[in-house]
């Protein structure tokens, strides 16, 4: 029996060339599948209760996580703000991307903010090198300063700081956005074709 040499050039474009055959095959599952995923995500931030309560602003009294008034007014939002929405906003422009197609494997990657990239997007509004949203998962100081008042000339309209202690308080620190991208990444990592 005679051997057949393939030329090595032929081998390679032949599995160079099989990526873009398959792509087209596979890329809208996988598209399909991670918008799924991201609208997992998006419903798990929005019904978590923090989001549910910083998008009710001073109105959530009684809190889950401050003993007397809002997390919104404990954190001193302006009234007009809605911190939610940036953190939904940069969530809600995750992707998966189609990357290349190098010696036959298909390679694509999936695009969504890292908790650094939150935090530095979530300043605090009196305080713009620390973020609220890692306040939330790791504590905020001062909740026995902070007095549930209606009044004009606080930034939310619904609490202020007191130069004094008013009560022993802690904030509940909570496990929010970590465990919202943790469970993102785990559905990631189950795509399959």
């Amino acid at each position: 029996m005679s051997k057949v040499i393939v030329p090595r050039g032929a081998v390679e474009l032949a599995v160079n060339q099989s990526g873009k055959l398959v792509r087209p095959k596979i890329e809208p599952s996988l598209v399909r599948q991670f918008k799924k995923i991201r609208e997992e995500m998006l419903s798990e931030f929005n019904q978590h209760p923090v989001t549910r309560e910083l998008d009710q602003k001073t109105s959530s009294d009684p809190s889950e996580f401050v003993s007397h008034g809002s997390l919104f007014g404990f954190i001193g939002f302006e009234k007009s703000d809605d911190p939610a929405q940036s953190v939904r906003e940069m969530l809600e422009k995750s992707e998966l991307s189609f990357i290349k197609t190098n010696r036959g494997v298909i390679d694509f990657k999936a695009f969504y903010p890292s908790k650094e990239e939150l935090f530095a997007q979530t300043p605090m509004p009196w305080a713009s090198g620390r973020s609220w949203l890692k306040g939330i998962e790791s504590g905020i100081s001062g909740l026995g300063k902070y007095l549930n008042i209606d009044s004009d000339i606080s930034r939310s309209g619904g609490g202020m700081q007191s130069e004094y202690t008013v009560r022993s308080a802690r904030f509940k620190a909570t496990e929010y956005i970590s465990k919202i991208l943790n469970n993102f990444i785990k559905n990631i990592e189950k795509l399959s074709l």
